[in-house]
């Protein structure tokens, strides 16, 4: 028995079919060891330092075909970016309403006063909330969760904060703060390098604190390569909270 014509040419078709069957199982098993392609991850100005750097340079050494995209906004416009999709993942914060997107507790940690160094403030000396009436302000747009928190703490004591400058961007407000221009309020995370350095003064806020979350999308399935990102961040929170640096969320 021999194939007709027809059947030699479908036969050869199978064949192709299957060779390319098997490359695309090849390629597929290929991917589940080394990911590809783009994972694009938000975060906030103020965990950039401490977080940023070295999840990117553990991430980059393990996956070395994918690129990652970082986006450095607020909390809240970083949850909404991961929720539409324009984001796979972001750390945002607690204060944060999670609309359309799920998300875990990496860490917290105090809220602090900062003032210029003529302020001689102390990490060992909290301050009371109701103190920050008592001071010049910088601090960010409404509806910063940041500014959220500050006024609604002082708000339940029947006071308000005395604002005086209004700025988004972390490296201007600490600047304005350095020259001597007023106090802002700001996670220890976000000051941790300059107090180091001595070029300012710091005091934590008796119970005011920021729980720092990592978000992804409410019923949209992470990439591989973002599921590893993902994976990388929560792996760094917990280092902090085992050095110290944060407490468990």
């Amino acid at each position: 028995m021999t194939l007709t014509e027809a059947g030699q040419r479908l036969y050869s078709g199978l064949q192709g079919i299957d060779r390319q069957l098997r490359s695309l199982r090849e390629d597929v098993a290929a991917s589940l060891i080394e990911p590809t392609g783009e994972v694009a991850v938000g975060i906030p100005p103020s965990p950039r330092r401490l977080i940023a750097v070295p999840l990117v340079q553990q991430f980059a050494r393990a996956n070395p075909r994918v690129t990652v995209r970082i986006v450095e906004e607020t909390s809240g416009q970083l949850r909404d970016l991961v929720a539409n999709g324009v984001l796979d993942i972001a750390i945002t914060n607690s204060h944060e309403p999670m609309h359309g997107v799920s998300a875990e507790p990496l860490g917290r940690e105090p809220l602090l006063l900062v003032g210029p160094r003529t302020a001689k403030l102390s990490m060992v000396k909290p301050i009371p909330l109701t103190a920050l009436a008592q001071y010049p302000l910088i601090l960010t747009n409404l509806p910063n969760s940041l500014r959220v928190i500050i006024e609604t703490g002082l708000k339940v004591e029947g006071l308000q904060p005395n604002t005086r400058v209004v700025a988004d961007a972390l490296p201007l407000m600490t600047d304005l703060v350095t020259a001597g221009l007023g106090y802002t309020v700001l996670p220890a995370c976000g000051v941790r390098a300059l107090l180091k350095e001595r070029a300012l003064t710091a005091s934590p806020i008796e119970n005011l604190s920021i729980t720092w979350m990592v978000a992804k999308p409410l019923g949209r399935s992470l990439s591989l390569a973002a599921q590893r990102f993902y994976d990388a961040i929560v792996a760094i929170a917990a280092r902090q909270v085992v050095s110290g640096v944060w407490q468990s969320g």
